[in-house]
C-alpha cells in the first residue's frame, strides 16, 4: 500500500536514552520481563497509599495476535433502514459481560476488551490523562445550556474506550513494536473492530433532570472546569455512550459505522441500559451538502444521506420534558454529534482527522496530530465556511498518507485514541535527553543525524475537542 519513500516518513525517530519503564515503552525483549508495558493512569494522580489494587484502573494491554472468527448479530442489519435496530445489536455486544464486571473489561468472562496506550499522561499538570480510578480521560466541557434548559454551569465530562479483541489486535500491532515506539502505518483494524466509550458528567441532577435514576462511578477529576487545582474524588453521572464499527459494507468509503446514545432517566427501560437512547448513526459527512450548515440549534436536516437522526430526541420549544431526555444540537448542519461533543463538527469529521505527521526526519514535529475541527468556533453560524471542504470531505479508512496544511499525515483508521496516544508518546519525549531525528534514506540506506535537543520545543497540540 505504500511505497518506499512513505514507508521512511513513517519510522520512528530513534531515542538516545529511554525513558524508565514506567513511562516509556520499552523494546519487546525487556517489555516480555517486565509487565505492565505501558502505565495505567496520570503518574501526577496516583491513588493513596494502601489503596486496594481492586479499585485501581488497570489498563488492558494484553493485545492478542490473533482474534475468533465470529459472527455478529449487526451483520444481518441494514443500518441505513434500521439504524436504532443496528446500534441496539451494537450495544448489546459491547455490555455482555463488561455489565458483570461493571467494566473493568479485561475480567469480562464472555470476550475480554482492551484499552489504548499512552492516554495516561498528555504532559500537562493539569492535563486530561487517565484517573487512577476507571482510566478515564477528560472530554470537551458542557457549556451552560448545552445539555438542558436549566443547566446554568458548565459540566465536566470524562471517558473510558476499550475495542474487542479485534481491535485488540490493531492497538498490538501499533504498540508491541521491537523498539517500542509506536507504528502508525500499522493502524489498519480488521473488519468487525468494535470500540465503545462510556462518558460521564459532573454536571448535577438539578440542573440535567434526565441524569436521575443512572449509573454513578465516583473518578478522581478536578474540581471544576477551571482545571487549575489537584484533582479530587467526585460522583460522575453516565450521560452518552458512542460505539463504532469498522463496517466491511463500508470498505470503499469511510470504513467505519459511528453511533451515540444518551442515558434517559424519565424512560420506562428497567435498566441504565435499556433507558441508554439513539440519537443518531453516521457513516459518511455528505461533502456536497452545504444547508443549514451555519444554522445554530437542533434539527433534522432531511438533506443528508449519510446519517440518520432519532426525531423523537429532537428539543421541541415550549414542551415539558420532566425528566425525560433530549438533545439541543447535534453536529454542524445536523450531522450526527453526542450531547457531549461540539456542534461545529461530526463523528465522521473529527474521527476521519485521526492522523499523527508523517516526516520522521522532523522530530520537533512527531507526533503532531491533524487538526480535527475549527474549535475556536463556538457555535454553526459562526464556523468559517472556506474550510468546510478541508473537514467534511472524504477520508478513506485504514492507515494512509494524508495531506493537510501542506504537511503529510499518517491516519490511523479514525481512531483518535491511537492519534492521542502517539501524540503523548512524542510529547513525552520533549522532558528527555536529546533524541536522534532519522534522516531521510540514501542509496546506502538511512543516515544518522546529530541529537536534537527537545527541552524548549513548544508543547504539541493536544487531541482535543475542549478548545471551543
Amino acid at each position: 500500500m505504500l511505497g518506499a519513500a512513505a514507508a521512511a516518513c513513517v519510522a520512528a525517530s530513534a531515542i538516545s536514552q529511554e525513558r524508565s519503564a514506567a513511562a516509556v515503552p520499552m523494546p519487546a525483549s525487556a517489555a516480555a520481563a517486565a509487565a505492565p508495558r505501558f502505565p495505567s493512569y496520570d503518574p501526577r494522580y496516583p491513588p493513596p497509599p494502601g489503596t486496594p489494587p481492586a479499585q485501581v484502573f488497570q489498563l488492558s494491554q494484553d493485545f492478542p495476535k490473533t482474534y475468533a472468527a465470529d459472527t455478529f448479530a449487526w451483520e444481518k442489519i441494514d443500518f441505513k433502514a434500521f439504524p436504532n435496530e443496528y446500534l441496539r445489536a451494537v450495544l448489546n455486544y459491547c455490555l455482555e459481560g463488561n455489565v458483570d464486571v461493571d467494566f473493568r473489561v479485561q475480567d469480562n468472562p464472555v470476550r475480554k476488551w482492551y484499552h489504548a496506550p499512552w492516554l495516561h499522561d498528555d504532559g500537562s499538570q493539569f492535563g486530561g490523562g487517565r484517573e487512577w480510578r476507571r482510566g478515564m480521560t477528560r472530554e470537551r466541557m458542557s457549556r451552560p445550556f448545552e445539555l438542558h434548559s436549566k443547566q446554568t454551569g458548565r459540566g465536566q465530562n470524562w471517558a473510558v474506550g476499550f475495542y474487542n479483541d479485534r481491535g485488540g489486535v490493531g492497538l498490538g500491532k501499533v504498540w508491541l513494536t521491537a523498539d517500542g515506539r509506536p507504528d502508525p502505518a500499522k493502524s489498519t483494524f480488521p473488519p468487525n473492530t468494535v470500540a465503545c466509550k462510556l462518558l460521564f458528567t459532573d454536571a448535577p441532577v438539578e440542573q440535567v433532570p434526565y441524569l436521575a435514576n443512572g449509573k454513578v462511578w465516583t473518578a478522581n477529576i478536578y474540581p471544576d472546569t477551571n482545571y487549575n487545582k489537584p484533582r479530587v474524588d467526585k460522583e460522575m453521572r453516565l450521560l452518552q455512550l458512542d460505539v463504532a464499527v469498522k463496517d466491511p459494507r463500508l470498505a470503499r468509503s469511510s470504513g467505519w459505522v459511528f453511533g451515540t446514545f444518551v442515558y434517559d432517566g424519565g424512560s420506562p427501560g428497567k435498566t441504565v441500559w435499556d433507558r441508554m437512547s439513539p440519537v443518531g448513526l453516521i457513516w459518511g459527512d455528505d461533502q456536497s451538502v452545504r444547508i443549514d450548515a451555519q444554522r445554530n440549534g437542533v434539527f433534522v436536516n432531511t438533506a443528508l444521506t449519510q446519517s440518520r437522526i432519532n426525531g423523537f430526541l429532537v428539543e421541541q420549544p415550549g414542551w415539558d420534558y420532566g425528566n425525560r431526555a433530549y438533545v439541543r444540537h447535534h453536529g454542524l448542519g445536523g450531522r450526527v454529534n453526542g450531547p457531549i461533543d461540539s456542534p461545529i463538527s461530526s463523528c465522521v469529521s473529527c474521527h476521519g482527522r485521526a492522523g499523527t505527521f508523517a516526516n520522521a526526519a522532523d522530530p520537533v514535529n512527531r507526533g503532531r496530530p491533524m487538526a480535527m475541527a475549527v474549535f475556536s468556533a463556538n457555535k454553526p453560524s459562526d464556523f468559517p465556511m472556506d474550510k468546510f471542504d478541508e473537514f467534511f470531505k472524504p477520508i478513506a479508512d485504514g492507515a494512509h498518507l494524508e495531506t493537510q496544511d501542506g504537511s503529510q499525515f499518517m491516519t490511523t483508521d479514525y481512531s483518535l485514541q491511537v492519534t492521542g496516544g502517539i501524540r503523548n508518546y512524542y510529547q513525552n519525549l520533549r522532558s528527555q535527553p536529546p533524541v536522534v531525528a532519522e534522516a531521510a534514506g540514501n542509496a546506502r540506506g538511512a543516515r544518522a543525524a546529530a541529537p536534537v535537543d527537545l527541552s524548549d520545543a513548544p508543547p504539541l497540540p493536544r487531541v482535543d475537542r475542549d478548545a471551543d
